[in-house]
């Protein structure tokens, strides 16, 4: 890997992990030096989980680092871009692109206008790789393990954010990333974990008088639902009568109570799923999603087809 140093900071020793029934890493043993990027591939390429730069790309951006900060003490955050790939796409993948929003963000600038990216509109990118955190600003944040496992860099840049005094983001690509993992199966800890994230955002809301961001989660909140639903249906997860009682019991949760409360997105109010939970009407919710999963059924074949192709070339 051309260590830089023979100062081991990190050792792994007998690290396992599978997807499905495939056995990906099997007892691994490694050791991470001191100028080091680690990085796990598998021979086609999948399971990636960090990509290594060279060495000359890391003093860059610390020389990039330095100039941003010019001598003053109280810059802030790093950030770099990053680029989505699917393993859907024919060609290679599909990139997102780079952020429209690059260049020195200071505040009050930064808080009022873009901590609203943590809140479902997407402006800045809530990921925690591709960035510099200055370690000042994580002492004064103290954030706390949240325990959830779907959206936790959302949620550590969100407790982040508003201890920042100034970003700067890099028009150059600082990270590349695979996505699809989480829609080629059930996920079980979509909502449970996006739930408590809805608690964390509303209590940050509270907190920083961020009204103008409610609406949003709320939003959210009844796409994590419909989400959870479609996920049920379309991997059978269980019966149609199963998951009719599961929507019951889940709507008894008053969570979704808040939903109702949009105030300004009138629209939002007459969609029809919308209208399903006000009604309490399991079977209405049941049938709008199944309907909405078999119009996906093309696209997802499609996308396991080309997968399938890419994967045993």
């Amino acid at each position: 890997m051309g260590d830089q140093s023979k100062d081991i900071i990190l050792s792994i020793r007998g690290m396992s992990k599978s997807f499905g029934r495939n056995r990906v890493l099997d007892h691994i043993n490694l050791d991470v030096r001191k100028g080091t990027v680690m990085g796990l591939m598998g021979e086609n390429g999948a399971y990636q989980s960090l990509i290594r730069y060279s060495d000359d790309w890391l003093v860059n951006k610390k020389n990039t680092y330095n100039n941003i900060r010019n001598g003053r003490k109280n810059w802030s955050r790093l950030c770099g871009n990053g680029n989505a790939t699917s393993h859907g796409s024919l060609w290679g993948g599909k990139k997102t692109g780079l952020s429209p929003v690059n260049g020195l963000i200071q505040q009050p600038k930064l808080f009022n206008k873009y901590y609203i990216s943590f809140f479902g509109i997407n402006i800045l990118s809530v990921n925690m790789w591709g960035k510099l955190y200055r370690k000042s600003s994580l002492n004064a944040a103290n954030i706390q393990p949240t325990g959830i496992t779907t959206g936790e860099d959302l949620a550590f840049n969100l407790q982040l954010f508003p201890y920042l005094s100034k970003i700067y983001i890099l028009k150059e690509c600082g990270y590349n990333y695979r996505f699809g993992g989480m829609t080629t199966r059930y996920n079980t800890c979509l909502l449970p974990d996006l739930k408590k994230l809805y608690y964390i955002k509303k209590a940050l809301i509270d907190k920083y008088q961020y009204h103008k961001a409610s609406d949003y989660i709320r939003i959210e909140l009844k796409n994590v639902l419909k989400s959870d639903i479609c996920q049920m249906i379309a991997f059978k997860v269980r019966s149609p009568k199963e998951i009719k009682n599961r929507i019951s019991e889940e709507l008894k949760d008053p969570i979704y109570k808040d939903i109702m409360q949009v105030q300004n997105h009138p629209a939002f109010l007459e969609d029809p799923f919308i209208k399903a939970i006000a009604a309490y009407d399991s079977n209405m919710r049941y049938d709008l999603c199944k309907k909405q999963v078999k119009k996906e059924i093309p696209i997802r074949l499609l996308k396991k087809i080309i997968s399938f192709i890419l994967i045993h070339i």
